[in-house]
């Protein structure tokens, strides 16, 4: 299930952080100097994505998607609201799931079994990737640090590189296209379930504007040579959601994704 949430970071791009667990990042040797200072990337990354202003003031987001590794097609719903709250809906390997964290406390249902309560170290990790506001943001304030490699050529076109090291130790290596200031790769590394570092790449492409933010609608990513594909058929900034949706009350796992 852990996947989940990465489908739902990967359709943000620079605006939201994974949960996957299957994720990581190699961190190449010596990276060309770069004529800009971090903060400045940083700054005209947010600025590229639609501004400071604009992502403080956005409140709540819906996703839809789906999913694609191998021959399997799976579909998802993503609710977010402020300051962490999070649901997930859809399908994972022919199971119906609903995954909901409601700022403190996470819970699971999948197929016909009841709602039950996520494991606390499992809710903790869960509490972190539901933040709303993307890691760079604040990061010293947050527990992250956010550190300029360099530059490095990402298919052909210039990028800068930027480290995040997140407060739970996962590292993020950033490439910005050196144009647009738009993410163009993520490898991440950190620890699975099993305590076993791994890595993933992740491309982003297709990005688009909605209620005057930047996100992309695809990314493709690879970890231990498997491949899958994130597909966003939709993103809604600021519409109405059910407070409900954030309690573990829904849990109808039949009807989903709709």
């Amino acid at each position: 299930m852990q996947r989940w949430i990465l489908a739902m970071a990967l359709a943000l791009g620079g605006a939201a952080a994974c949960d996957d667990n299957n994720g990581g990042g190699d961190k190449p040797g010596a990276a060309p100097q770069a004529d800009l200072t971090a903060e400045q990337v940083v700054a005209k990354h947010v600025a590229a994505l639609g501004g400071l202003d604009k992502l403080k003031a956005s409140k709540s987001l819906v996703i839809r998607g789906e999913y694609r590794e191998g021959g399997a097609v799976d579909t998802f719903v993503a609710y977010r609201a402020r300051p962490n709250k999070l649901r997930k809906e859809g399908t994972h390997e022919g199971k119906a799931f609903v995954k909901v964290f409601d700022g403190d406390k996470g819970w699971l249902a999948e197929g016909d079994a009841p709602m039950g309560p996520i494991p606390a170290e499992h809710a903790n990790k869960l509490k972190q990737y539901a933040e709303f506001d993307d890691p760079i943001l604040d990061a010293a304030a947050r527990g992250h640090k956010v550190e300029l490699v360099g530059t490095a050529d990402v298919k052909g076109s210039k990028a800068y590189q930027l480290e995040v090291t997140l407060a739970n130790g996962d590292v993020e290596q950033r490439y910005l296209d050196a144009a647009t200031f738009l993410d163009v790769k993520r490898t991440i590394t950190f620890k699975d379930k099993e305590g076993v570092q791994r890595t993933k790449h992740i491309t982003f492409s297709d990005w688009r504007e909605v209620g005057g933010l930047k996100f992309n609608f695809a990314s493709e990513g690879e970890v231990d040579g498997k491949t899958s594909k994130v597909t966003i058929q939709s993103i809604e900034v600021d519409g109405a959601i059910d407070p409900a949706k954030f309690t573990a009350q829904l849990a109808n796992t039949v009807a989903m994704a709709h």
